[in-house]
């Protein structure tokens, strides 16, 4: 079992002198919100019906991410410049399907964005680095990252970054 996150000492890195990865906090939650909402608002134009935003979806993520942010158990990185966070991530630990063994545990990253969409080559790749080096450190076997099929530029930057499509959904009416 991964050691709790919490405890483990987690700098701030600096990737280029006007930008820092540092773990989330609490206080960073409502701009982590901004963000999500933009996308959210993205996705929803590329599938109406499984990226539907919930009414009250800004509350729930902010109650969502300080949770997260503050669980120990959750890994959470902000990119930040000049005082302002252009990025984030979090990371948390699912169950793997006992059918599959990848070697050991897996974590989800659902939440993962940036705040202009040609920011996944540098802000994007900053915190993937960093969150792929906490998971190795902590003994994870993989990482699994979420995104929309029509969200091109971040795809094209977790290919770039070395991840593979390992699945698709599809959806419909009922």
């Amino acid at each position: 079992m991964p050691e709790d996150w919490a405890t483990s000492g987690v700098q701030v890195r600096y990737v280029r002198p006007e930008m820092q990865i540092r773990k989330a906090d609490i206080g960073d939650a409502p701009r982590c919100v901004e963000l999500a909402e933009l996308r959210r608002t993205e996705y929803e134009e590329y599938e109406p019906r499984f990226w539907k935003k919930s009414p009250n979806s800004s509350g729930a993520s902010l109650l969502w991410f300080e949770t997260l942010f503050g669980d120990g158990r959750s890994l959470s990185f902000v990119a930040e410049e000049d005082g302002q966070i252009v990025g984030f991530v979090i990371a948390r630990e699912i169950p793997t399907p006992p059918v599959y063994d990848p070697g050991g545990p897996t974590a989800l990253v659902d939440d993962f964005c940036v705040d202009a969409k040609n920011r996944w080559k540098d802000v994007g790749r900053a915190l993937l680095q960093e969150t792929r080096s906490a998971l190795k450190e902590r003994g994870f076997a993989q990482v699994v990252v979420v995104g929309a099929r029509r969200d091109l530029e971040k795809t094209e930057f977790l290919a770039e970054a070395g991840l593979s499509l390992a699945s698709t959904w599809w959806t419909s009416d009922v």
